[in-house]
This record gives C-alpha cells, structure tokens and sequence, in this order.
C-alpha cells in the first residue's frame, strides 16, 4: 500500500513538472497599448467570468470590446495565483487545442487590456485560459458569451 502511495506521488511530481513544447506556429499578439483603449467608448460584444482550473485560483471578469475597429479583451477585477510563464490564450476549448496567443499575463491581479490585431471567429473561439506554457497546465478559463 505505502509503495502504491508513493507510486501515486511520484506520478503527480511529475506531472507538474513534465514540460511540453507548444505548437511554434501558434500566433503570438502584443498587449494593447493601454493609453490607446478607452472602454467608456468602448462596444461590449460578450463577457464572462473567470473559474480556477484544479488547485489553481482564477478570478475577476473579462469582456470583449470593439474600440475604433480594433477588438479588446479587458480584464476587470482579475487575480490568478502566479505561476511561471503565464500565457492568455483565446481559444476553441480549455485543453488550448487551437489557441491565438495574447501573450503574456501582465499581472497576477488588477485591471488588463489586450488588444486582438487579427481576431478569430469569435463563435468558435470563445474561450479565454490563463495557460502556463512552460508546463502546459490550464490556470483557470471563462467563455466568453
């Protein structure tokens, strides 16, 4: 039983610390410019909120915006707990098999704006994750609707 037990550790130490490569072709697009966006102007197109994924916390809002012809997702009231190489995908589903990368996650909490250059299709791209890329692991998500 206790080498079961110690099976099953060693099992989940790996399991976190397993690092795997993600797709190079995978887009990657800069924040916005956060004196560019106003979201007082700002078109709502959907919204959401963010849920942890397993042990991890996530948190806060995320909303979809059209500001002078360019999209935005912009995080309100958001808090994630740190973890290296944070990533924020918008994506067709949780596990990030098709994604359009946004970048880096510019904090841990607090308000954040994205800006989305070439956007997807949003009926099927309507998943936003908080991804560690470096061990490919869902922080937390929220469908954006």
């Amino acid at each position: 039983m206790k080498s079961l037990f110690n099976f099953i550790i060693l099992l989940q130490l790996f399991a976190f610390s397993a690092c795997t490569k993600t797709a190079e072709n995978t887009p990657t697009i800069a924040p916005a410019d956060q004196t560019t966006f106003n979201v007082a102007n700002a078109t709502l197109l959907k919204q959401g909120t963010f849920n942890g994924n397993m042990n991890y916390s996530v948190s806060g809002a995320v909303r979809l915006y059209e500001f002078q012809n360019k999209k935005y997702l912009y995080f309100e009231n958001f808090s994630s707990n740190n973890g290296p190489d944070l990533k924020v995908y918008i994506a067709t589903n949780n596990a990030a098999t098709l994604f359009v990368s946004l970048g880096a996650l510019k904090g841990a909490s607090g308000t954040q704006t994205y800006e989305i250059t070439n956007p997807p299709d949003f009926t099927q791209y309507n998943k936003v994750l908080i991804w560690c890329k470096q061990f490919n692991v869902l922080f937390g998500s929220s469908s954006l609707q």
